[in-house]
């Protein structure tokens, strides 16, 4: 379809500017592949489903625009558009560096519109993003909290026991028979096909301690640990080697080396995984019970029930998995005062983006608050 901005207008070879002439015509290629995107599976690329023609349009003036101000802060103007340049604007709209051509800052709704595109744009594209800033229509959402020390170490224990179940010789067969139905639906397999040494595997299970000791540590965020493959990571080295163009936020490789804690609980889990027939022919090294790759959502809802386990109290806190990588940037900057080893260890592109994940400590916060 023909690219039109918003008020009606084709994009002007004036707006096209900074890019040469070849470079001007592949744009407008990709507008044109966008924009059919859009029209005929954008809404719901599974079933086809696109949007109506004054929606599209909407969203292609919306994506020049960020393609303009990409263009006005970089010194070679690009026609390529990556998850590097996705993860600007989503930070650019949280500061509100990115705002209207009249100066006036974006409401957090057309803010959420923004982040509405790039997702269409990178689901075009056949790229996993993932934004670090969710806005809704009255204001953009609070960052996450940090978890304080005692709180982390709270949940790595509640991750050893969580979803234990009592010992197969200390049930009567009544209380097995009821056991089994819970235990097939966590194994993904048959309650008739339940065995004795299904209790076993419950209850020794590093799935969940290996997710939750390596984030600790490393801060993962939620697409990285739906992403993460078993050939990444090296044991003789305790790393794990996340290839170029995978790392979220980054596209550039990344060589975390883990905790010999964390490293302990991600092997036992491996040696585990290769007797799960649910990971047969997958390569990611965490699945959910249903076969699919962990994201914020199963993450979340994950978190709940580690913090429900451990009995931690939120106060009105925003805790969400986010909160693992917001308390690593908070202790490890107080630990060495510099926020480049911050953005080393959360895989930032500068010390200014680390900064977002640099707290006051919750226990000084406290402190102060008992000073009067």
């Amino acid at each position: 379809m023909t690219i039109y901005k918003e008020n009606g207008s084709v994009v002007s070879d004036e707006e096209l500017r900074p890019l040469n002439n070849r470079q001007t015509e592949i744009y407008k290629s990709k507008l044109e592949g966008f924009a059919d995107y859009l029209l005929t599976q954008g809404k719901v690329p599974k079933k086809n489903i696109g949007y109506a023609e004054r929606s599209v349009k909407i969203r292609i003036n919306r994506f020049h625009r960020v393609m303009k101000w990409t263009w006005n802060n970089s010194e070679n103007p690009s026609i390529e558009f990556l998850r590097s340049n996705g993860d600007s604007v989503n930070q650019a709209l949280e500061t509100d560096s990115l705002r209207r051509y009249d100066g006036e800052r974006y409401p957090g709704g057309t803010k959420r519109k923004f982040n509405d595109m790039l997702n269409n744009w990178f689901a075009f594209q056949s790229v996993e993003w993932e934004p670090e800033y969710e806005f809704r229509d009255q204001e953009p959402q609070n960052q996450p909290d940090p978890f304080r020390r005692t709180e982390l170490k709270q949940l790595w224990e509640a991750s050893l026991t969580f979803k234990s179940i009592p010992s197969y010789n200390n049930l009567t067969p009544q209380e097995r028979h009821r056991w089994k139905a819970h235990i097939a639906q966590e194994l993904g397999k048959p309650k008739k096909k339940v065995q004795p040494d299904d209790w076993d595997r419950i209850n020794n299970c590093w799935k969940i301690p290996s997710i939750v000791r390596t984030t600790r540590s490393q801060g993962w965020r939620p697409d990285l640990i739906g992403r993460m493959k078993v050939d990444w990571y090296d044991p003789d080295s305790q790393t794990v080697h996340i290839p170029a163009g995978e790392a979220p936020k980054n596209d550039s490789s990344w060589n975390p080396e883990l905790t010999d804690e964390g490293a302990e609980t991600l092997e036992n889990w491996l040696e585990q995984r290769k007797l799960r027939e649910i990971y047969d022919g997958r390569d990611e090294i965490w699945l959910t019970r249903e076969g699919n790759p962990y994201s914020s959502g199963t993450l979340n809802d994950l978190l709940d029930r580690l913090i429900e386990e451990a009995g931690i109290n939120e106060r009105g806190r925003k805790i969400v998995w986010y909160s693992f990588r917001h308390a690593v940037g908070t202790y490890v900057y107080e630990e060495f005062k510099s926020r480049e080893i911050v953005a080393e260890q959360l895989r930032q592109k500068s010390k200014e983006s680390a900064s977002q994940y640099i707290h006051p400590l919750p226990e000084t916060k406290r402190e102060a608050s008992n000073v009067l």
